[in-house]
């Protein structure tokens, strides 16, 4: 399955604390395998499409929301 790169907005990070534990949830969702966290929102690669429920659920027990999700056209090289 092709590498996915995923962009996600989320609402609520508002330290640094917050960041941390968000990057700790998204490390937790199956299929997520990098995840760079900033106050803005979140970038994952995947090893293919995640699943949205759990996603929500990880980052909602984190305390944020997720507010948008867009997925990058095309697929990431496996060096």
């Amino acid at each position: 399955m092709p590498r996915l790169r995923i962009h996600v907005q989320i609402e609520g990070l508002l330290s640094v604390h917050a960041v941390r534990a968000v990057w700790t949830a998204l490390t937790a969702v199956p299929g997520v395998q990098h995840a760079e966290v900033s106050m803005k929102g979140a970038v994952l690669e995947t090893d293919g499409p995640i699943d949205r429920q759990l996603l929500d659920a990880c980052l909602d027990h984190a305390g944020v929301r997720v507010v948008n999700i867009t997925v990058e056209k095309g697929a990431l090289p496996v060096l």
